[in-house]
């Protein structure tokens, strides 16, 4: 601050009371500089070429040596200009007093705002903490003055003046800084009322600018239009080709618009209603169409005669564009609606109520439009019994639209699931709902039959495998697990073939090229084929291969393969050979099998020129020993004789029961008779040895016969026959010799 001791600040009111009482007014001196200012003041272009013009005709007139003007603004006091004396360095001065860190509180143009007063320092008292004291001092200024530049109680800035000289403030003085405060103070005001007029006036423009609205005027005595560039730029013309009179106008004008002007003309020169408002298009610079809105109003004379017409033309081309898309909108959304293929239904957002149904609607639903409008969606039976609609507008209140919401109802007399979706839309003003479904209820019977075929997959007792093209495991059920031993884990991505079926050994490549091949021509393969467990277990199976193409290239997507453990069954089998072949009591060859295996070894025989044998067994004295001791006895005498009787011959040979004591033994390749006569002297041997049985020890003897092919027979009838005769032959000649005692 510029500051001095107490008694050497002087504060003067500048209120007309206070001046009256001081009884003075300017000096001759004062007159003239009041009179320059006021001169410079009116001859400003604007604010700060009057202020600073001002400043220096005060500084100079008064014998001032530097002079500060401060604005008042929103912000506070602002540095608005200075001017010193030439032979005055007050750079360091000015500099300091336009710091930002300046304390304004503290200096003198504030302390003069604040008092609303003026202020007079006789002495500047030297003050090392305040900067502008020091370059107050550094100056050789002694005396300063704040005058505050007023109109009425409205302070508009403050004038800071600064002297080398001492000075005196008498009642002269004050008459002429009373003057000179109203006189600036005057100035300002009504720049910053020219600039607010200004501003008003640019902020007008500019929304008639943004809105594309103009002035215009019609003479109605000479017909002339008036406009300005505004006008021009509204209707796109250029100033020189904007209409001036009323049949430039009509020029631009269509002609079937041509009425609407007439009808405005007409309606403005009525004084009862002189305010007309109508729309009409114009032809721009371009040959382009422009819609304008135009208002017109009359003006009259004393006499109320129309004098000329006044109003406003807007430019809404935009806006009818803007409503001409719309309604394109509007009517391609109703097209859409109309022919859409999804089920759609326009219902009032707070009752429910159908405002409107497209075609697939009423379709689906069997009704006619008639029929659906007008009545809510429960009246339609959209909502089943236990369903409520409110639970669906709860979710649009709280989300704004509804997605996928299921529904499982009955629509047209059919249990029917949907999934709706719900949009809030205006409808004709109203709020409304938009209600869309999809029926998904075959995609619905459709997861259900997937749902019970994946059960049954998993329920399934045989293994079942889906692979890729290649025949690469993708997913197994449990039944794989259990038959195989080999877990989802492990089996997926392994070869199926591979992984089970080829290691069991017993399968060369030609089945396997088979299966594959057999898939791929006719879709499917069937057989039986080994298979090897985790545990290393070879087990049967009977296995089927499918293949699934795709259906537009036909080409292999996947396998399926099935299979089932047969163990049991190939168990069951073998015993059901075993009772079809073999004698039921002693295990060895029944009839059949001795048949069967006969005619093989007489082709044998045959083709590599060998002789067989065929020994006919009878035993002697079984009947006796059967009805002593009962059958099981005899049944385990008929046991041990099959056994002694295999021990007899070969592994090649074939011992067979043919009756209740009768026995044959087949034995092909033997060398001559020689060899016949070997195995019979065994078996001579073997039945005279005792059988002891439940401790009981019999002794039997046995009638043999033999015949050879192809010397007695060439066929096993023949060869049968032959050695049964030669048995009785033997039995005849020998029955005494041959019998033991029991």
């Amino acid at each position: 601050m510029v500051n001095a001791p107490p008694d050497q600040v002087q504060e003067h009111a500048l209120g007309a009371e206070a001046i009256a009482r001081l009884q003075a007014g300017p000096s001759a001196e004062g007159l003239q500089l009041l009179y320059d200012v006021v001169q410079a003041l009116s001859g400003a272009h604007g604010l700060r070429q009057g202020l600073t013009s001002t400043l220096e005709r005060v500084v100079r007139g008064d014998g001032w040596d530097l002079g500060v003007m401060w604005l008042n603004t929103p912000g506070g006091l602002k540095f608005q200009c200075a001017w010193h004396h030439p032979a005055l360095d007050a750079a360091n001065f000015l500099q300091v007093s336009q710091d930002p860190k300046l304390d304004l509180d503290a200096c003198l143009a504030h302390q003069t705002q604040k008092r609303r007063a003026l202020i007079f320092i006789e002495q500047i008292a030297p003050n090392a903490c305040w900067e502008r004291n020091r370059q107050a001092m550094a100056l050789g200024l002694t005396s300063a003055m704040g005058l505050p530049l007023m109109v009425g109680d409205k302070i508009y800035g403050v004038l800071e003046l600064f002297s080398r000289s001492p000075r005196v403030c008498n009642a002269h003085a004050l008459g002429l800084f009373r003057a000179l405060s109203s006189d600036i103070g005057q100035f300002i005001e009504a720049r910053h009322l020219e600039q607010q007029l200004y501003d008003n006036n640019a902020k007008l423009a500019e929304a008639h600018r943004i809105a594309r609205m103009a002035y215009w005027e019609l003479n109605l005595v000479n017909l002339q239009l008036h406009g300005n560039l505004d006008t021009a730029a509204v209707l796109g013309l250029t100033p020189e080709s904007l209409p001036r009179d009323l049949h430039a106008l009509y020029g631009i004008v269509p002609p079937e618009d041509h009425s609407h002007l007439q009808t405005m003309i007409a309606g403005a020169q009525r004084q009862q209603h002189p305010i007309v408002t109508v729309e009409y298009r114009v032809i721009d610079k371009d040959g382009h169409v422009r819609h304008m809105l135009v208002q017109a109003q009359g003006r009259f004379d004393i006499s109320g005669k129309p004098v000329r017409i006044t109003g406003t033309i807007q430019d809404i081309t935009e806006q009818k564009q803007a409503a001409e898309r719309a309604r394109q909108s509007e009517q391609r959304w109703e097209i859409a609606f109309r022919n859409s293929p999804i089920p759609s239904l326009i219902t009032s957002y707070d009752t429910g109520l159908c405002l409107d149904a497209n075609d697939e609607m009423m379709r689906v639903m069997g009704l006619r439009l008639d029929q659906i409008v007008g009545r809510t969606t429960s009246e339609v039976r959209l909502w089943p019994p236990n369903r409520c609609r409110d639970e669906l507008i709860s979710q649009v209140h709280a989300q704004g639209r509804v997605r996928d919401f299921e529904l499982h109802t009955e629509i047209n007399g059919k249990e029917s699931y949907l999934l709706i979706n719900l949009e809030i839309i205006d409808f004709n003003g109203q709020r409304c709902l938009l209600g869309q479904w999809i029926d998904v209820t075959r995609q619905k019977l459709l997861e259900e039959s997937l749902r019970l075929t994946v059960a049954a997959v998993e329920h399934a007792g045989d293994a079942l495998v889906l692979m890729d093209h290649r025949g690469n495991i993708i997913s197994v059920n449990p039944a794989f697990t259990q038959i195989t031993g080999y877990t989802k884990e492990q089996a997926s991505g392994e070869w199926f073939l591979g992984l089970i079926h080829k290691p069991s050994g017993r399968h060369d490549k030609s089945f396997f090229r088979n299966a594959v091949g057999t898939v791929e021509t006719d879709g499917q393969w069937k057989g039986e084929a080994w298979a090897k467990r985790a545990d290393g277990q070879i087990i049967p199976t009977v296995l089927t291969l499918s293949a699934i193409r795709h259906p537009n290239t036909q080409r292999v997507k996947h396998y399926v393969g099935v299979f089932s453990d047969i163990s049991r069954q190939k168990e069951y089998e073998m015993q059901l050979q075993q009772m079809a072949w073999h004698d039921d009591l002693t295990g060895v060859a029944n009839r059949n099998l001795l048949i069967e295996r006969g005619n093989r070894a007489l082709l044998q025989a045959e083709r590599h020129d060998t002789i067989l044998a065929l020994v006919f067994v009878d035993l002697d004295r079984f009947k006796a020993i059967n009805d002593t001791y009962g059958h099981v006895f005899g049944d385990e005498l008929l046991k041990q004789v099959a056994e002694r009787l295999c021990l007899c011959v070969r592994a090649s040979d074939t011992v067979a029961r043919i009756g209740g004591d009768e026995f044959v033994l087949l034995l092909p390749e033997v060398a001559e008779e020689e060899g016949g006569k070997i195995v019979l002297e065994k078996i001579r041997r073997a039945m005279l040895e005792p059988f002891i049985i439940g401790g009981q020890t019999v002794g039997i003897g046995a009638s043999l016969g033999i015949a050879y092919y192809p010397q007695d027979g060439l066929d096993m009838p023949t060869l049968l026959q032959q050695a049964d005769e030669g048995l009785y032959r033997m039995k005849k000649a020998t029955r005494d010799d041959t019998a033991s005692p029991v």
